[in-house]
C-alpha cells in the first residue's frame, strides 16, 4: 500500500512537472515526457494506470484544444462570442477524461452529488463552525463585496456588462470545476490522500489558468483559491459548492479588473 502512495505521489509530481512545461511553452521536454509516461503505464497497477491515462488524456485534449481555439478565432464572431465559444472547448478535454474513466469501468467522479454540510470545522479558543455556516458567511460576504464594488462603479458599468460578466463566470466556474475538482481531484485523492491530492490540484490549476501571462501574485492567488475550492469540495463531498463559489469570486475578479475579458462599459 505504501509503495502504491509512493507511486501516485511520482505521478503527482510527473504531471506537475508536464503541466507547467506545457502552459510556458516549453514543448521539447514536454513532449519528451509525454513519450515517457506512453512507454512506463504498462508498468503501473491499475489505479495508477488510470490516472496516468487520464494525464495523457487531459494533454491530448489541451493540444486539441488550442488547435480548436485557432481555428474558431476565423470566424466573423464578436469577441465575447468567442471568448466563450473558447470556454466551452474546456468540454474536449473533459469528454476525453470521462471517456478513459469509463473504460476502467470506474465513476466518473463521486462528486456529482448533493453536497453534504455535517463537518465541522474547529477554530482556536474552542469556537466551531459547520461547512453550511461557513459557506454561507463566505456567499454574503462575497456578494456583499460584489455589491459594494458595483455601486461604487455604477457610473462606468452597465446593468448588460454585469450580465455577461455573471454569464461569463458561470461557464467558467461549471467547466473548470468539473475537470478540476469533478475529475482529476478525486482521482489524485485515491492515488495519494486528501492533503496531496487537493495541493496537487490546486498548484496545477493556478499554473494552468495563468499561462497566458499572469503575474505570479495572481497565479498564487488562483493556486489559494484552488485550494479553498479543492477543500470545500472534499468535506461537503461535491462539486456544487465549488461551482457557485468560484462563479462568486471570478464575478467580483472581473468587476475589479483583476481578470478582463471583451466587455464595454455603456449606457
Amino acid at each position: 500500500m505504501e509503495r502504491l502512495k509512493q507511486k501516485g505521489l511520482w505521478l503527482s509530481g510527473y504531471f506537475l512537472l508536464m503541466i507547467f512545461l506545457f502552459t510556458r511553452g516549453f514543448y521539447n521536454p514536454f513532449f519528451v515526457l509525454l513519450i515517457g509516461i506512453l512507454l512506463i503505464i504498462v508498468f503501473l497497477k491499475e489505479e495508477n494506470r488510470l490516472f496516468g491515462w487520464m494525464i495523457i488524456s487531459f494533454f491530448l485534449g489541451n493540444l486539441l484544444l488550442g488547435y480548436m481555439d485557432n481555428f474558431i478565432e476565423g470566424f466573423h464572431l464578436s469577441p465575447f462570442s468567442l471568448i466563450m465559444l473558447s470556454q466551452l472547448l474546456l468540454l474536449i478535454p473533459i469528454l476525453i477524461i470521462c471517456y478513459v474513466v469509463k473504460q476502467f469501468k470506474q465513476e466518473i467522479t463521486p462528486y456529482f452529488h448533493r453536497p453534504i454540510f455535517t463537518q465541522e470545522i474547529q477554530l482556536p479558543f474552542n469556537i466551531g463552525f459547520s461547512f453550511k455556516r461557513l459557506a454561507l458567511i463566505f456567499g454574503l460576504l462575497t456578494v456583499l463585496s460584489i455589491g459594494i464594488t458595483f455601486l461604487f462603479q455604477g457610473e462606468k458599468m452597465h446593468w448588460r456588462s454585469f450580465s455577461l460578466f455573471l454569464l461569463f463566470a458561470s461557464m467558467n466556474a461549471l467547466l473548470e470545476e468539473v475537470l478540476w475538482r469533478g475529475l482529476l481531484l478525486p482521482k489524485l485523492i485515491s492515488i495519494t490522500n486528501d492533503i496531496i491530492g487537493i495541493i496537487v490540484t490546486s498548484i496545477a490549476y493556478g499554473i494552468n489558468v495563468t499561462m497566458f501571462g499572469f503575474s505570479p501574485i495572481i497565479c498564487m492567488i488562483y493556486i489559494f483559491l484552488g485550494l479553498m475550492l479543492g477543500l470545500l469540495t472534499v468535506k461537503t463531498k461535491s462539486v456544487f459548492p465549488a461551482m457557485i463559489a468560484h462563479t462568486l469570486v471570478t464575478t467580483l475578479f472581473l468587476i475589479n479588473g483583476v481578470m478582463t475579458i471583451p466587455v464595454y462599459y455603456g449606457s
